[in-house]
């Protein structure tokens, strides 16, 4: 049984209304779960019961900011957020906010929060922990070493009004912002307790407090982590299946890195979900009668973003553009991945608001980037393999440990590129080595000309995030000469409202992306989970993280 969400673009956020009310029911009964998963009618869900989930990437690296899969979905849905995007319309609905204005210059947005929400500590949720929670995010804490979150621009600074009203400020336009405050990494609100920790304290999850339909209740947080339903629960978002308590009595999540045992347990029914599903056990989950609920990741497509430093061989635009045409996207999904996964158009995955069709671009010409590098000096030599100078062509590459698909992907890229005579070298690592390697450039003379990866948020302004060099730096530019048109392109599209003119400002990024072969798109990121016939009511936040609330086991 597969299901694939095929969810509607996102609504632009300049057409969202000014002000939203509050729908939410506030009955602390059960209702009944409008179910996705599964089989079982309506009127029958039930509350209780422990759901295993198994991953297959380590927990770590706890603090609000961080977007590894693994620690997201646990923490999804501890924190909340003021608004909840609708991962089916991209419609922002009410969450912790009750409603809110934006000023007709876009520079104020005031909110007034629900009444008598509680963080797990029995503290009370106030327009002052709430300014807490966003000047961390805005400022950043030098004293306790929290850096300034890059999703955050032109923060200045939250107003209290009074204990359920505040006003935040901007010192510029951000078309984006309002969806910020719905993201998952950007803008959780979490306890007074959380917030006037270090960083070395809020990277242990033992320290979130947030106002979920669960919290935290054991579990080293590296390989195990224990939720329990959270007995005062009463901040639903708008749009829910049913109101009050969640159904579940207990989570465990559990590090599980062996596909074969994962599978295994889904079968017997020792785990009741499993993440991250590689595109050969699909079947398999099918054979046995379990469920597959496939969705899109909005936001950024995965791609290899190619770094861009003076002695490295991707310094040069022409082999840049060589590579782009050597890569064939089709042959990736074809061959390593399912069709669950979506063939990249653009640089943002389709769904995703504004996202451009650039098919154009990402056409698979081998003939052309043999042209390409005949031209630019690369001659075969031997082996089949190219040499300029007396260097070789070669590229080396680390699996990124935090996608299932990765290692397939990559090694269809390798025969791709081998085809026109470009030298990949594949290396697997264990995750805190590839983020030491990436983060050394290398290792010795093996350079990191390429890192894969992908954010993901439900709207264009990620590009932003991902390729300023005041930002992300994707491409790993020298912060005091970048490319300074790239920055202006990302920059600009924040500052405008009209849904036309934003449009047309999110494609010509990623023409300008595309033309300079910045970027080398992959496959459209997706989350396919595997679940047991048990399992109803699962659904995902916008980018494919999951969140249980409506989740209830027959």
């Amino acid at each position: 049984m597969t299901k694939i969400r095929m969810r509607r673009p996102a609504l632009a956020l300049s057409a969202i209304a000014a002000t939203a009310l509050l729908a939410a029911a506030c009955s602390s009964g059960g209702g009944s779960a409008q179910t996705s998963s599964g089989s079982a009618a309506a009127g029958s869900s039930r509350y209780g019961g422990t759901l295993t989930f198994y991953d297959p990437v380590q927990y770590q690296d706890w603090v609000t900011t961080d977007s590894l899969w693994s620690v997201s979905n646990v923490a999804d849905n501890i924190g909340e957020r003021l608004l909840w995007q609708d991962p089916k319309t991209g419609k922002l609905e009410p969450w912790l906010a009750a409603s809110w204005s934006i000023s007709p210059n876009h520079l104020v947005y005031t909110f007034h929060l629900k009444p008598n929400i509680k963080f797990t500590d029995g503290t009370a949720l106030t327009a002052q922990v709430v300014k807490d929670n966003f000047d961390q995010h805005g400022y950043g804490d030098k004293a306790l070493g929290i850096p300034v979150d890059q999703f955050w621009n032109g923060y200045a600074g939250t107003t209290v009004i009074n204990p359920l009203t505040f006003q935040i400020k901007l010192s510029v336009p951000d078309a984006g912002f309002l969806q910020v405050l719905s993201n998952y990494r950007a803008s959780s609100i979490l306890a007074e307790s959380y917030i006037k920790r270090n960083l070395a304290g809020q990277s242990q999850i033992q320290n979130w407090v947030g106002t979920g339909p669960f919290e935290y209740a054991g579990g080293d947080g590296v390989n195990e982590v224990i939720l329990k339903r959270n007995p005062h629960y009463t901040s639903w978002p708008t749009g829910s299946a049913h109101t009050g308590l969640a159904y579940l009595s207990e989570i465990i999540f559990r590090y599980v890195p062996e596909e074969s045992t994962r599978i295994g347990a889904l079968q017997s029914g020792q785990a009741q979900i499993v993440r991250n599903l590689s595109p050969t056990d699909e079947a398999t989950v099918s054979s046995f009668g379990g469920q597959l609920e496939s969705f899109p990741v909005e936001g950024e497509t995965n791609a290899l973003a190619v770094q861009i430093k003076p002695g490295l061989i991707t310094d040069d635009k022409q082999v840049r553009l060589a590579l782009q045409a050597a890569t064939n996207r089709t042959e990736i999904n074809q061959v390593a991945l399912s069709p669950n996964y979506g063939i990249p158009i653009g640089p943002l995955v389709k769904g995703t608001p504004d996202a451009p069709n650039l098919s154009s671009y990402l056409t698979y010409d081998s003939s052309k980037a043999e042209q390409l590098l005949n031209a630019d000096g690369w001659k075969v030599g031997a082996g089949g393999y190219r040499y300029k100078n007396g260097q070789e062509l070669h590229f080396d590459i680390w699996v990124a440990p935090f996608y299932q698909v990765s290692e397939p992907v990559l090694e269809v890229l390798q025969s791709d590129w081998q085809k026109v005579g470009v030298s990949l070298s594949i290396h697997s690592v264990s995750l805190d080595e590839y983020e030491a390697i990436e983060a050394a450039g290398g290792v010795g003379n093996e350079k990191f000309s390429f890192s894969q990866g992908q954010t993901s948020t439900a709207d264009p302004n990620v590009l932003r995030v991902d390729y300023d060099t005041t930002r992300g730096n994707g491409l790993g530019q020298n912060p005091a000469d970048p490319d300074k048109t790239l920055n202006e392109l990302v920059d600009n599209q924040a500052t405008i409202f009209n849904p036309t003119a934003r449009a047309a400002a999110i494609k010509a990024i990623g023409v300008y992306l595309y033309q300079q072969g910045y970027s080398i798109p992959l496959y459209d990121e997706t989350q396919v989970f595997g679940l047991a016939s048990t399992v109803h009511g699962f659904e995902t936040e916008s980018t494919a993280r999951a969140w249980l609330y409506d989740t209830w086991l027959s």
